[in-house]
């Protein structure tokens, strides 16, 4: 069952709603007054349909704990979980500003110097949450890469990050389920069968880059399903995105090259190097091609 539409329908201790500006599957996102602190801020509020399940709740408490904890300026940040007439919700942030989703829905595709941007801005928040918390945030796609006025690139969303851990006996820790969403999620995810660590968002975060700046997902045309196959097909190989846009840098083709390696033990594996190619891109610099596996590891074609 999906919330009222109107904030009248709401009743929430100190908050007034003032309008709807997201929905999940879970839960939907308004604009909102806190009246205690005459502040605008986000308000997350899970459908009341499923306060009664257990595992949906635990995974909106997980989420709201995630981003209380993790303080970086380039993640939505929490201010708390609260319970008021029935509704779970928690404030946010409220990013005044856009999703880059929404962004590619206006415009075809984004400029690579925009691209990169967005590249440092969410590597940088994703090495902290990695090194400092060892969180994998799973669902990196342009909806959940928000901008504000201020041009402050932040990322959101963290309903489906996964913490890392290690057993006492050394061995992983492998979730039963992993979700993300099909266009950019990473091959160890849909496999599951090892632990995700911060080579699926890095794997995650080029697929966005691919869609912002081709204006194409990976693999169009797809069902979710067969997207899905197509991330694990050693034989399956998206387009060199110079092909939708021919003033794409050989540099940014090499370095989403090197973070689209579906095995991931060859692809690139810490933000520290992410961050060092885009960077390095950023300067006009091209890379020497790096050496995998085979030449069916890599996850994009090549064009002459």
């Amino acid at each position: 069952m999906k919330m009222p539409a109107t904030p009248m329908d709401i009743q929430l201790q100190d908050i007034r709603l003032v309008n709807q500006i997201g929905e999940g599957g879970m839960s939907t996102v308004w604009k909102a007054m806190d009246l205690q602190r005459n502040e605008i801020v986000a308000v997350k509020i899970l459908d009341t349909g499923l306060t009664e399940n257990k595992s949906d709740l635990e995974q909106f408490i997980a989420e709201e704990k995630a981003m209380e904890e993790i303080s970086h300026p380039c993640i939505v940040k929490s201010y708390g979980m609260r319970r008021s007439n029935g509704f779970w919700y928690f404030e946010m942030e409220y990013v005044d500003g856009y999703n880059f989703g929404d962004l590619l829905r206006r415009k075809q595709h984004l400029p690579e110097s925009d691209c990169l941007l967005i590249c440092e801005s969410i590597a940088t928040a994703l090495d902290y949450a990695w090194n400092e918390h060892g969180m994998v945030h799973c669902d990196i796609k342009p909806e959940n890469i928000m901008i504000n006025r201020e041009g402050v690139v932040k990322l959101t969303d963290l309903g489906l990050c996964y913490r890392y851990k290690w057993l006492n006996d050394g061995q992983k820790d492998v979730p039963d389920q992993v979700m993300g969403t099909p266009a950019y999620i990473s091959p160890e995810q849909i496999y599951g069968d090892v632990e995700p660590d911060c080579r699926a968002d890095i794997y995650s975060l080029a697929a966005t880059l691919y869609h912002l700046s081709t204006g194409r997902v990976l693999f169009p045309g797809r069902d979710a399903e067969d997207m899905m196959r197509a991330h694990c097909s050693v034989d399956c190989k998206a387009k060199d995105p110079r092909v939708y846009c021919p003033s794409i840098s050989e540099g940014f083709c090499q370095m989403l090259e090197a973070m689209l390696v579906k095995d991931r033990n060859d692809r690139l594996s810490n933000w520290t190097d992410v961050l060092t190619m885009c960077r390095e891109v950023e300067n006009g610099s091209a890379f020497k091609p790096r050496p995998t596996s085979g030449p069916s590891s890599m996850n994009l074609e090549r064009s002459e």
